[in-house]
């Protein structure tokens, strides 16, 4: 238990604050870029008043080095020990495995002063000796000090991990109950195969039926024999209908498959079964029917699986608002990097006029600022780009065509002529295949590829990238197996899966610049070619991925785009 301070005048705001306001109160504020807590301005007092008063897990980012302020609510989402304790720290200490991402969004606060709103968002951090994948729902918003502009950020923020981790259960449940649909369905029919022998003491529905003539033709049939099963369609036993016609009893059955297959089978004594949507009489029933020929009488029995035909309806149902909310969140990431790309243009040109404009009037700080302003506008677009080309590979071309990779490569290598030379790097292509696929795509795949080679080259070391391929075979499935290697920094293998994931960057690599989106398209490219893609790598012993493409001829008649 911390200890209890007693509080002056100036810091009535803590009464009553838990730990997070002792740990203030604590804090060794002279020497912080804040000052003596005496001093601090009204408009920081208040928002952390209501802040550490609040139920609500807050966090509050304040001046120029975003010093750190959260309240107790928002004190495990910290870890343990993890983060905390973290108050009066500069957010760039208590957050460098997500800063690129942070600092972006409190510059987007301070540059626009609009709140930013986030549900369900994943950000890996570090907390409790490891990086967590925690999803979180949370806002932004602006705090105005004391001289009405913007003075700090205010972060609402609600863990939602649990219940991301709930729905995901919930959609592999969905994937579970089909299959056993699947194989329940598979059981009826060859429950079928048996009812012949055992149908006396099998509690489905069963008919024995004889033929009514008139103009020596068959128009309907009537009951011998019925079970209890059956009887109970019309609400009524067996012997209430034994001796009836069954027009009698269910007048729509002459206009459906149930009387006129029923005739064929007697007539041409062949077995047959049929599946059938009953919707007569008021009913609504699927059945599957088989109608069998003994001398002079038909038996018909069936099984009924209108239970797992309207849950059939209904995953169908989930399965098609699954694929509409998938294209409307494509398209709505295709919309907003469009819309977004213009305001962030106008920031970049905007901040130089001004930058050129006030020319020897600004001070090193001043300069350091409109520097950070104009870079994280280009890491901005950078990541609008990325996020633009990332959203377009789940539109496919219309069909796939003959590709030679070897050109396809070639063009990469050309395009990215400059960046090589800078780089003193050393390519090395070998003999490649022509295969089906989509031109435009392949050639992104390589050029991310090759760019990410160049990208965490290792300065010390000459860069050599080899690019070769070869025939393999994966579960049975032929493939060209496409290796492209490099001798750069390399990563630890635990993280192999982890770099095809969006926006995911390794944290050695925090130095280079780069949006997280470059390998998972990557990804993207070989999943729209029904591919595999594997990384193999160790720190400081480069990287090598392998691209596994389906084999198959290609097909010199499709259309070319």
């Amino acid at each position: 238990m911390l200890e209890q301070h007693s509080i002056g005048t100036e810091a009535n705001f803590l009464r009553n604050t838990g730990e997070s306001g002792q740990l203030i109160l604590q804090y060794d504020w002279d020497n912080s870029s804040l000052g003596p807590l005496s001093q601090w301005p009204s408009s920081l007092r208040t928002t952390l008043g209501i802040v550490l008063h609040s139920a609500f897990p807050m966090f509050l980012f304040w001046g120029p080095d975003n010093i750190c302020f959260y309240n107790d609510a928002y004190r495990p989402s910290l870890g343990l020990p993890g983060k905390h304790p973290a108050i009066g720290k500069p957010a760039i200490e208590v957050w460098p495995e997500i800063w690129e991402m942070t600092a972006a969004l409190i510059n987007e606060v301070y540059l626009t002063g609009n709140a930013l709103w986030f549900e369900n968002k994943l950000i890996p951090i570090e907390r409790n000796g490891r990086l967590e994948d925690v999803y979180w729902t949370f806002s932004h918003s602006p705090v105005y000090g004391d001289n009405g502009t913007i003075a700090g950020v205010l972060v609402t923020s609600l863990e939602t991990t649990p219940t991301v981790i709930a729905q995901q259960k919930i959609k592999e449940t969905v994937l579970k109950r089909t299959r056993e649909l699947e194989q329940a369905n598979a059981s009826i029919s060859q429950a079928n195969a048996y009812l012949q022998d055992i149908i006396n003491s099998f509690k489905q529905p069963l008919q024995v039926l004889v033929p009514v003539y008139e103009g020596g033709e068959i128009v309907d049939f009537r009951f011998k024999l019925t079970n209890q099963a059956y009887a109970s369609y019309a609400n009524t036993t067996p012997d209430a209908i034994s001796g009836s016609r069954v027009s009698e009893i269910f007048p729509g059955y002459l206009k459906t498959t149930s009387f006129t297959n029923v005739a064929r089978t007697f007539l041409s004594g062949e077995t047959d079964t049929w599946m059938i949507h009953y919707d007569q009489d008021g009913l609504d029933l699927y059945n599957e029917m088989t109608a069998i020929k003994m001398g002079d009488e038909v038996i018909l029995h069936f099984a009924d699986y209108t239970k797992l035909k309207y849950l059939e309806f209904e995953l169908l149902n989930k399965i098609t608002e699954l694929e509409n909310s998938n294209q409307n969140l494509e398209a709505f990431a295709h919309a907003a990097s469009h819309d977004l790309k213009e305001p962030v243009r106008k920031i970049q040109m905007f901040a130089n006029i001004l930058q050129g404009q006030l020319g020897d009037k600004l001070s090193e700080q001043n300069r350091m600022t409109f520097s950070k302003i104009i870079s994280a506008a280009e890491r901005m677009g950078k990541l609008i780009d990325d996020l633009l080309q990332y959203s377009q590979f789940s539109l496919l071309p219309p069909l796939m065509e003959p590709v030679d990779l070897n050109e396809n490569v070639r063009q990469v290598i050309e395009d990215l002529e400059v960046r090589i030379q800078e780089s003193n790097a050393s390519l090395i292509l070998k003999e490649l295949p022509v295969i089906n696929g989509y031109k435009r795509q392949l050639y992104q795949m390589f050029q991310n590829l090759i760019s990410n080679s160049l990208k965490y080259r290792d300065p010390a070391t000459p860069l050599n990238i080899e690019i070769s391929a070869a025939p393999c075979t994966e579960n049975g499935i032929n493939y060209h197996q496409l290796e492209v290697r490099d001798n750069g920094l390399g990563f630890e293998q635990q993280f192999a899966e982890n770099i095809f994931q969006l926006f995911t960057r390794l944290q050695h690599t925090s130095m280079q610049a780069g949006s997280g989106i470059g390998l998972s398209t990557v990804k993207r490219v070989v999943d729209n070619h029904k591919g595999i893609v594997r990384a193999e790598s160790q720190p400081g012993n480069g990287a090598l991925f392998k691209i596994f493409l389906p084999n198959s001829a290609p097909n010199v008649e499709v259309s070319h785009f």
